[in-house]
């Protein structure tokens, strides 16, 4: 999520250094990411997918220059065999976001607990806020939809413990029946599994 970040604050100094890039429409095109958990070879696992989780909300943050991405190796989201293929945790978590949030219209969202600073030695250079919502320990983003009728929100709890959250629509007012979607494990390198 940190070079997701970085790349939002670089993008932004280009606007400001050449404001035409505004008007034009130019946008950002992230090609060939991925993230690989700890190491090559490790495979799919609730870690690997709680990561992209928090960088696609990452990048659905930025979707106002933001446009493309494009994800290394695709069938690193299946498991397959010469005769058979299913989608694998990190293909799940693909699935759940497309699902969820193509076409959605990102909404403001704000709280009271910022993210704290990367611990991690820097990839490259850090930026200047950590990426994430101001909502720690819960890496948080919402969209409604098109027709605005429906809110989605995604959360991701990277911790081993529950975590709650008070959430109070200041825009609009929430009736009706909600869906739960939750992919969840007893440990990070565990398989995870998604409920709906």
């Amino acid at each position: 999520g940190n070079v997701i970040r970085r790349k939002a604050e670089e993008w932004e100094g280009y606007q400001k250094r050449f404001p035409a890039m505004i008007d034009k429409k130019i946008f950002l095109s992230i090609d060939e990411y991925a993230y690989f958990g700890g190491g090559r070879g490790t495979g799919p696992n609730l870690k690997v997918a709680l990561a992209y989780g928090m960088l696609f909300n990452e990048m659905l943050r930025h979707t106002d220059f933001l446009t493309m991405s494009a994800h290394t190796m695709g069938v690193s989201t299946m498991d397959y065999t010469p005769t058979a293929a299913t989608m694998n945790t990190t293909g799940l978590m693909f699935k759940m976001y497309t699902n969820q949030f193509a076409g959605t219209i990102p909404v403001a969202l704000t709280g009271n607990s910022p993210q704290p600073p990367t611990k991690n030695p820097p990839y490259a250079d850090e930026p200047r806020q950590s990426s994430g919502s101001p909502t720690y320990p819960l890496d948080m983003f919402a969209a409604v939809t098109a027709d605005h009728k429906y809110l989605t929100l995604a959360v991701v709890n990277a911790t081993e413990t529950e975590q709650k959250f008070h959430l109070d629509i200041t825009a609009g007012r929430l009736d009706g029946r909600s869906t739960l979607l939750q992919m969840t494990g007893n440990n990070l390198e565990e398989i995870g599994r998604a409920h709906v």
